[in-house]
């Protein structure tokens, strides 16, 4: 949940949703969520995306064997569209338009050699 829902703010419902796909496409891409509640003061994990985001992601990064599983693109993508300031998120445009989104897709092969390599 956003994090202006979370504190009772006003808030603009389609923001609100760009929000929840970022958290929806970190799960996709990582298997686990970047934070368990959009509170700085009840998940260290908000709290040091909100202010400490190299924390953040290192933190993520150490769960994985290979130190470049985030790119700085999907980094940069996830850490906009999570912004504590829904002002500050990304549009959907912006979103599309993005390096990481807009950049090369993988093969049916390379896809077939990563499932197979997280299954291991």
């Amino acid at each position: 949940m956003a994090p202006e829902i979370l504190e009772g703010c006003s808030y603009k419902g389609d923001v609100v949703d760009l929000f929840a796909a970022g958290i929806i496409l970190f799960f996709l891409y990582a298997g686990r969520r970047p934070f368990g509640c959009a509170s700085q003061d009840e998940d260290d994990y908000y709290h040091y995306l909100v202010n400490n985001v190299s924390k953040f992601w290192n933190d993520h990064s150490d769960y994985y064997e290979n130190p470049g599983f985030f790119s700085d693109d999907f980094k940069d993508l996830i850490t906009h569209m999570l912004s504590v300031n829904p002002n500050q998120r990304l549009s959907m445009a912006e979103i599309i338009d993005h390096p990481w989104v807009a950049g090369p897709t993988a093969t049916k092969e390379d896809v077939k050699y990563e499932f197979e390599e997280r299954h291991q």
